[in-house]
């Protein structure tokens, strides 16, 4: 931080970063609008940016750990400060969580395809066969291998030796 003369502070307060310890303009700050902390917006960045490249998180909270709120920052709020591409990966994370947490869709399991399937109402717990509208592709839902009518999912898994397994 630059030297600032006594009556430009009055003026132009310095406000502290939580994360970097620094002091800076307020224009230089970023308030969460959930929780109302603020944190320089560089700070603020790197840790939105972070989490999005690690994948960790889809619901980027405050990162000052003794907020009492746990403010959650706004789809808007992380745009504003992510470049596009990093955006588009944190919309995709997002989607996938929601096709992970929706027992009624599933992934198609084809490494070709990837596709979003949707499964019939007979419950996630029940196995179903599930057809890839993309790629034709049939497969269980719950183990993701061929459809096996009649067989359970144990029943049906490929039988493997470890090397030095004598049973053959």
């Amino acid at each position: 931080a630059r030297y600032r003369p006594t009556w430009e502070l009055a003026l132009d307060p310095l406000v502290s970063c939580k994360l970097c310890l620094g002091e800076y303009p307020v224009e230089q700050m970023t308030r969460i609008s959930q929780c109302q902390c603020i944190f320089c917006t560089l700070c603020l960045k790197q840790y939105v940016e972070i989490l999005i490249k690690d994948g960790l998180e889809t619901a980027i909270t405050c990162p000052d750990s003794s907020c009492p709120k746990r403010g959650l920052l706004q789809e808007n709020e992380i745009e504003c400060m992510v470049a596009v591409d990093i955006m588009q990966m944190y919309k995709k994370l997002q989607f996938e969580r929601e096709v992970l947490l929706d027992p009624c869709r599933t992934w198609c399991p084809s490494s070709s395809c990837q596709a979003v399937c949707q499964l019939q109402d007979s419950g996630p717990q029940n196995p179903q066969v599930v057809q890839c509208n993309a790629c034709n592709t049939e497969f269980c839902s719950l183990c993701k291998a061929s459809w096996h009518p009649g067989q359970t999912c144990a029943d049906n898994l490929p039988i493997t030796f470890l090397p030095g397994d004598r049973k053959s």
